[in-house]
């Protein structure tokens, strides 16, 4: 490792520094003490080998794989999520969070010494390391679907002197082994909070969790009451965490025929001067979302043809597609199945003028004992059931 060079371990602590007052000069990075972890607790520890996102190359990295120590180090200190493990299929199912989504979310958490933690994802072990820093790891519990995770993620927390709880379970189901928590941060994205988790943070405690769908999402961040409810708001923060693997939660699968038929089946057409770039703009996106419960989105170029944007609902088998490659005024749309589709986005988009604009941090999240979860507009009086 490069402990035993004395030039790659100042050129680490070089890239870590620069990379800590990266994070505080853009404001993501503000309390003192998560600063001191990101100080002693160095990324390159917990990504020995990863691979590049696209926007970067792609490329494969790993310090024990013949590359350039020097390059190494500067992938693993970009303010880049690094992807760390793929399944059978080349889906990349665990990664090393970016720096400034981690620090988001430790900021965003209220935690602070006295508090007990369940980080929900530990993935490569970085976050229960910063946890561990500061809150020291007897406060600090993790939970991974994924026993290589766990594994990993001990062996480099045990280097540091660090020995949180660490656990192989389902993060949907939490970790009521030593809950009750102050606590319960997620790095991952859920379409609805864990009804488990409700009974598993003290009254007065939070939760915070990336809450979104295809289209868009959030940061949200609930206090736990008294009688077993939670509420609280979307923040101004975003990050983008890959979806919570577990067995519990409901997953809506897609179906590749469905898919094949929202590219290629004929169907109702007309007009539309909503283009898909509308879905860009991210405050639309979410309200879209919320309007648009179970709808999957996603761009799909025929082979030798146009480049089209669909919308599937795997419930209904409903679909729409428009052509995506044309910069007209007017596209068209050919849509098909019970629910239209490109209607029920031209409908929310037209809410969303109507109400102003609302950006997401506009918006209220509320989960009853009973575990009913809905997101509300207080200032339009509006509310919508809770289904990413």
């Amino acid at each position: 490792m490069i402990e035993q060079d004395s030039r790659l371990s100042q050129l680490a602590a070089d890239l870590n520094t620069d990379l800590v007052e990266g994070l505080e000069t853009s404001g993501k990075l503000t309390t003192r003490a998560w600063g001191a972890a990101f100080d002693d607790v160095p990324r390159h520890l917990f990504a020995p080998r990863f691979t590049l996102p696209d926007n970067l190359g792609g490329m494969v990295l790993g310090i024990a794989d013949g590359t350039r120590p020097e390059e190494w180090l500067n992938a693993v200190y970009h303010d880049e999520a690094l992807l760390t493990i793929f399944d059978e299929r080349e889906m990349v199912t665990t990664s090393c969070s970016a720096p400034s989504a981690v620090a988001i979310m430790l900021e965003s958490s209220q935690a602070a010494e006295g508090d007990t933690v369940l980080e929900i994802g530990t993935g490569t072990g970085w976050t229960a390391g910063l946890l561990s820093h500061r809150l020291g790891p007897d406060a600090v519990t993790s939970v991974d679907i994924d026993p290589r995770c766990v594994r990993e993620a001990r062996e480099r927390l045990d280097h540091l002197g660090f020995a949180p709880t660490l656990a192989v379970a389902d993060g949907y189901l939490g970790y009521p082994t030593r809950a009750q928590y102050d606590r319960i941060i997620a790095t991952t994205s859920l379409r609805k909070v864990p009804p488990a988790w409700l009974t598993q943070v003290r009254p007065g405690g939070t939760i915070l969790a990336d809450m979104r769908g295809d289209f868009a999402g959030n940061l949200a961040r609930l206090t736990v009451s008294e009688d077993g409810s939670a509420s609280g708001h979307f923040l101004r923060e975003r990050v983008n965490f890959m979806p919570l693997r577990s067995n519990k939660e409901e997953h809506v699968r897609e179906l590749s025929e469905l898919a094949s038929r929202a590219v290629s089946a004929p169907g109702q057409q007309r007009r539309t001067s909503l283009a898909p770039a509308a879905l860009r703009t991210w405050d639309f996106a979410f309200l879209a979302q919320l309007s648009m419960p179970e709808t999957r989105a996603g761009r799909v170029r025929i082979d030798g043809g146009p480049m089209y944007y669909c919308l599937t609902d795997p419930r209904s088998e409903s679909w729409a597609r428009v052509d995506a490659d044309t910069d007209d005024t007017e596209h068209e749309v050919t849509q098909g199945g019970d629910r239209r589709l490109w209607d029920e986005l031209e409908t929310a988009h037209e809410l969303w003028t109507r109400l102003n604009q609302p950006s997401p941090a506009d918006f209220a999240i509320t989960v009853s004992a009973a575990g009913e979860q809905a997101v509300s507009l207080p200032d339009a009086d509006r509310q919508w059931a809770l289904s990413f």
